[in-house]
């Protein structure tokens, strides 16, 4: 019999072949002949061990930490967005001064008739760009919406006609474009004349650039309202 059996207090060691013990049972009592794990259960020992929650609820623990690192990962996404929409902002204002200087020197060098074309085209290149990427999101939202309905839905036929009245607007724009391109090679051959390489170099940079940061912010913005709705819907189903 294992001796780590017998607890208690001022407890000796036991001898088996002795008639009593230091505790004084006899050497037939039933102390003795009980089973080692009946006697576990009678005498139990202290468990070492903790108790160990449930695999459910480990379970429910880990989904919900799962839930709130996503939601920091968005949100971290978002203010490194915002963090370039800021910095894209001030180098728009940046590149709108350089087109203030660039004008400034083609109104004092150029013909007036000469001077209006560039304003002009300057202006075009802003609202084509800002037409182009407003018809080019109505489509998408169309298209999007075409996908997530069943091919019997009662609002599919319209949708399918405002998808083709957006297309033939988008079509029309691009062809404004082409015009638009166009004369601005016809503005370039008139300022050639007139600005020197560096200047000419300012006006290059400076309506390349307008057209692309409009589109940079745009893209910016569709995908800052994009992770917000994101954030909006992961916060409500963590509430839920």
């Amino acid at each position: 019999m294992k001796s780590n059996i017998f607890s208690g207090p001022n407890t000796s060691t036991i001898s088996t072949s002795s008639t009593t013990t230091a505790a004084g049972l006899s050497a037939n009592s039933s102390y003795y002949t009980t089973s080692e794990p009946k006697t576990k259960l009678l005498n139990p020992q202290p468990c070492s061990r903790q108790i160990q929650p449930p695999a459910e609820c480990n379970g429910i623990g880990n989904l919900q930490k799962k839930k709130a690192d996503l939601v920091s990962r968005l949100d971290r996404k978002l203010k490194v967005l915002r963090d370039e929409q800021i910095a894209l902002a001030e180098e728009t204002t940046l590149n709108e001064t350089l087109g203030v200087s660039v004008a400034d020197r083609v109104k004092s060098v150029a013909k007036p008739q000469e001077a209006n074309r560039f304003k002009t085209h300057v202006q075009e290149v802003g609202h084509i760009t800002s037409l182009l990427l407003s018809l080019s999101g109505r489509l998408a939202r169309v298209e999007n919406e075409l996908l997530n309905l069943d091919a019997d839905h009662p609002e599919k036929k319209m949708l399918e006609e405002k998808k083709c009245k957006v297309t033939e607007q988008l079509e029309e724009a691009k062809a404004l474009k082409g015009n638009i391109d166009r004369r601005g090679e016809f503005v370039s051959t008139i300022l050639r004349r007139y600005l020197t390489a560096d200047d000419y170099s300012d006006y290059d940079h400076f309506i390349a650039m307008k057209a692309k940061l409009l589109i940079d912010a745009r893209e910016i913005a569709d995908k800052i309202q994009l992770g917000e709705q994101q954030l909006r819907a992961l916060k409500e189903f963590i509430r839920d």
